[in-house]
């Protein structure tokens, strides 16, 4: 396959969002499991399968309302870069990829939970973006799912406290984003077909509920420390900086700076969540 074609497939399966999803699988299954093998890491390869599939079949879906925006026209599919049967056919290969290697490597609730988002975020959440702008919050589940996912394929019970917890904090991790994308790309949505939270609520009244989200997000992965999550003194210190940080750069961006540079703020969410992740693996292996 050339290169262009390389680039075409990372992304119409959106690469980056789907390894990050990975990267919480990976680790809720490394604070579940005992020992980490060769075989054991392969649910994780059906949880990355999956999820690029997911969001394969989700640009298959929505791109005749991507054409429609400025920010999504360049895509594969509005683009014309890909047919749509080509799409469809990528997006398969992956998604039936993902469900066989977690149907065979995973216990069963991990494969179940598997086909469960997916049916929730290409069926519920896809459907529900089109009729009202507070498809955000159920939608925010398949963020938190794979964190479940994860943690069952690592021998984990899917009602393990630490495993609700994480969840949880990736639930209110996702939410801000949401509202951004709103401040930044609310026109555009509109104008492609999509109900949105502008249509609602003022600009500073969306800042307020962004600002409250990062709050609570922040107070969670507090909570890490607090409940003996993260053990460590080094690492709940950081998590403690981190938070500081961040919540700095949300108050200077959201209401001081002018113009607020959106680009800051989603890398300070995205650095927030990734070294929290990292903080959990380092604490794993720092008490064995």
């Amino acid at each position: 396959m050339h290169t262009s074609g390389f680039r075409v497939i990372l992304t119409l399966t959106r690469f980056p969002v789907s390894l990050a999803v990975t990267f919480t699988a990976f680790t809720a299954m490394m604070l579940s499991s005992a020992q980490l093998t060769l075989t054991s890491l392969i649910p994780i390869a059906g949880i990355f399968m999956l999820a690029s599939g997911a969001s394969a079949f989700n640009q298959y879906q929505e791109w005749p309302y991507d054409e429609k925006m400025e920010r999504t026209r360049k895509r594969p599919l509005p683009s014309r870069r890909i047919s749509t049967a080509e799409a469809l056919r990528i997006s398969m290969i992956f998604i039936i990829g993902g469900m066989l290697l977690l149907l065979y490597y995973a216990p069963p609730v991990c494969f179940i939970l598997g086909l469960l988002n997916l049916i929730w975020y290409n069926g519920v959440y896809t459907y529900l973006k089109r009729k009202t702008a507070f498809a955000v919050v159920p939608g925010a589940l398949t963020g938190a799912i794979p964190i479940f996912m994860g943690w069952t394929a690592g021998g984990g019970l899917l009602t393990a406290p630490e495993a609700l917890f994480l969840a949880f904090f990736l639930f209110l991790w996702q939410m801000p984003h949401f509202w951004l994308l709103t401040l930044k790309y609310g026109h555009e949505y509109r104008h492609a077909g999509f109900p949105v939270l502008t249509d609602f609520f003022s600009e500073l009244q969306i800042k307020l509920v962004v600002m409250g989200w990062m709050i609570a997000s922040s107070g969670a992965s507090m909570l890490l420390v607090h409940f003996n999550i993260i053990h460590h003194p080094a690492l709940g210190f950081t998590i403690f900086g981190l938070n500081i940080s961040l919540l700095f750069i949300m108050v200077w961006q959201l209401f001081i700076a002018n113009p607020m540079r959106y680009r800051l703020i989603f890398m300070a969410a995205n650095l927030f969540m990734m070294i929290v992740m990292l903080s959990l693996i380092a604490d794993k292996v720092l008490n064995g």
